[in-house]
């Protein structure tokens, strides 16, 4: 048996297992940005599922407003006495506790009412607002730069 000097042997070529300092940072980024994407997405998701929550509130609001006359023969009663915002008497209370935890940091409910109709804004959680009246009208209402949902509220009726 031939015994060989180390020296004389081939040195044997490294097997590499595993990845390189560059490959983990490149997949930790790419990661990093896609999960930004996500919850950007998420929270316009958010927020669109509370204008939604809005509306829906506004339109039960409509209905409750509608059980009032029905009763009494009068829309007024549906806004607090000062027409500034939605009573906090019955379902009007309860709508408006609904309508303040879904319309944002901030959140306005404007109201007008009178013997024979109302009105009622809302703002939204992504900006502008939404309307409802005692016709039934329903929309969103975009606001122009330094205005507020309450200044468009000039009648009874949704601009």
């Amino acid at each position: 048996m031939i015994k060989k000097d180390k020296k004389d042997s081939k040195p044997r070529p490294r097997s590499v297992a595993g990845f390189t300092l560059i490959e983990a940072l490149a997949v930790i980024v790419i990661i990093g940005f896609l999960a930004s994407i996500i919850i950007v997405k998420t929270g316009d998701a958010k927020k669109q599922g509370e204008g939604s929550a809005v509306q829906g509130g506004l339109r039960e609001l409509k209905n409750a407003a509608e059980l009032y006359y029905n009763q009494l023969y009068t829309f007024e009663g549906v806004c607090d006495g000062a027409n500034v915002t939605l009573s906090d008497v019955g379902d009007f209370g309860r709508i408006k506790s609904y309508i303040n935890s879904y319309n944002g940091e901030g959140g306005v409910i404007g109201c007008r009412d009178s013997d024979e109709a109302f009105v009622v804004i809302s703002s939204l959680s992504l900006g502008d607002c939404w309307c409802i009246d005692y016709q039934g009208i329903s929309k969103k209402l975009e606001l122009s730069a330094g205005q507020a949902c309450d200044d468009l509220l000039v009648t009874t009726n949704c601009p």
